[in-house]
């Protein structure tokens, strides 16, 4: 996908999920800092921030581990050694099972709620830790989304999944 249609498509995406309720009640957010052509975040931040919600990040903390920290700028994340931008060490612990809404990437979904992601397991290590009353909401393109994934035990759904096209209800 072009970087122009990518920018367009997921503004379309962010707008949709900051119209939602979820957004609305939601006070502490977990998101992620676009990788390649992942949908952007960056809105969803912004947003965030003038509503005085809580904005946390993921930050790798080992193999296979992150945790979220608060981020107030997005000038002030640091790329890791992937490239992809986290908090600063130096930024407040938010507790994974203290946020009330998350928002993850993914290469492709299930209509189910299963998520590809790069390897790893880092953000289904994430979904796990999450309270039980919080929403996880995969940030996809209408393309990445496929009637089926293979999927393992380990592996954790999403509730929701917004496209450019809106929100994707999810089964029980």
């Amino acid at each position: 996908m072009d970087p122009q249609t990518a920018t367009m498509l997921g503004e379309w995406v962010e707008r949709h999920f900051i119209g939602a309720l979820c957004w609305q009640d939601a006070k502490r957010i977990g998101l992620y800092a676009p990788f390649h052509n992942e949908v952007d975040t960056r809105l969803v931040f912004e947003h965030g921030l003038k509503e005085d919600k809580v904005m946390a990040f993921p930050r790798v903390t080992g193999v296979g581990e992150m945790e979220y920290l608060r981020e107030d700028a997005w000038s002030d994340m640091v790329p890791n050694q992937w490239g992809i931008l986290e908090p600063a060490h130096s930024s407040e612990k938010v507790p994974a099972g203290e946020l009330d809404l998350v928002v993850v990437p993914g290469v492709a979904f299930s209509r189910d709620g299963y998520r590809l992601g790069l390897g790893g397991g880092y953000f289904d290590r994430l979904l796990g830790a999450l309270g039980p009353d919080a929403l996880s909401v995969g940030f996809a393109y209408a393309f990445q989304v496929l009637d089926s994934l293979p999927h393992e035990a380990h592996d954790r759904r999403v509730s929701r999944i917004v496209t450019e096209q809106g929100f994707l209800k999810m089964c029980p």
